[in-house]
């Protein structure tokens, strides 16, 4: 794990470089910020960085941003990847992996990353913050079908409908709907950093943007909020006490497990994923000697296995049901 935070450390520095020689306002963020006031440097279990940008400076920086770090780094967001499904950026390294096993088909850059999030107004208004909170929640619906598809989630038949239409066009959508959520924070007087949804974001005042300090984090100093002790209660209520160590997950509480290498480029690691768990799918069809449809139900088919010793589990059983092709809804149970 230290190997990896040093890693992130220095793409950390990298970015703050940027920043630096362009006058881009940053401030660190979230666990990285929490490290910096409770460990003097990374949360033991943390395995990233984040970083905040107020709305205008985000803007600045993702302009310049690829040019400026080079081809060590790729600048990821939904404009620049077409698969990635977040309205946020996260800055990857080039020829290394941090990638989650169960998403190995999720056919993005899944380089070694850092979060930087925007910083955007949130309106007082009811109506107005419940437009940005509904554009939020559009794009990433928008964009979600190459991640739903690639970890096999279910999908109603509203979201293959929508999924139906082309991603070019959707994303042209997402381009269009962004107005909704990018606020400038200072021409309102609370902001919030764009996340999975306006709901789980945490509002904060205004006055943590206005004045900014500097703190230390592992070896160098790095921008973040003057007022860092209300930003962090808001965000994590009593921060100075580490929560119990079932709940030190870090990211492989949320993704699954992870694969972290810092010299294999994660393409290397989707190709061996991709042969092990195919070949994984071959054996169960092999397994299944033989399929009749025993009844029809409100346009519904259930599928039966006629060899009961074949049926090795419900997982099994469900994805064989995958592999049928029946353009109705198929149900799959077995005997």
């Amino acid at each position: 794990m230290r190997e990896v935070q040093l890693f992130d450390l220095q793409i950390l520095k990298d970015v703050v470089r940027v920043c630096d020689n362009n006058n881009i306002k940053y401030m660190i963020s979230s666990g990285t910020l929490l490290g910096a006031v409770r460990h003097g440097g990374f949360i033991p279990w943390d395995d990233d960085t984040d970083i905040y940008m107020p709305l205008s400076d985000y803007k600045k920086f993702l302009k310049i941003a690829q040019r400026e770090l080079g081809e060590k780094y790729f600048v990821q967001n939904y404009k620049t990847d077409k698969n990635y499904s977040e309205m946020w950026t996260q800055i990857r390294a080039n020829g290394t992996t941090s990638m989650p096993v169960k998403a190995y088909k999720f056919n993005i850059h899944y380089g070694m990353c850092m979060d930087i999030f925007p910083a955007v107004g949130v309106s007082d208004a009811p109506k107005k913050k419940l437009k940005q909170k509904k554009a939020l929640s559009l794009n990433r619906l928008l964009l979600h079908d190459a991640y739903a598809k690639a970890v096999n989630e279910p999908m109603n038949y509203k979201l293959k409908l929508i999924y139906a239409i082309p991603r070019c066009i959707r994303r042209m959508i997402c381009k269009i709907n962004e107005h909704r959520i990018m606020l400038d924070p200072m021409k309102y007087n609370q902001w919030a950093a764009v996340w999975y949804s306006m709901e789980i974001s945490v509002i904060q005042p205004k006055k943590i943007l206005e004045k900014f300090t500097k703190i230390k984090f592992e070896d160098e100093y790095f921008n973040t909020f003057d007022d860092y002790d209300l930003y962090l209660k808001n965000v994590y209520g009593d921060y100075m006490t580490p929560p119990p160590e079932n709940k030190r997950g870090g990211h492989t509480d949320e993704l699954g497990n992870i694969i972290f290498d810092l010299h294999k480029d994660y393409s290397e690691y989707k190709k061996e994923l991709s042969e092990k768990y195919d070949q994984n799918e071959k054996n169960i069809r092999s397994v299944l000697q033989w399929v009749t449809i025993s009844k029809y139900k409100k346009g519904e088919m259930q599928v039966y296995l006629l060899d009961k010793n074949s049926w090795t589990s419900k997982k099994a059983a469900d994805k064989f049901c995958k592999m049928v092709e029946f353009v109705s809804l198929l149900k799959c149970t077995s005997p």
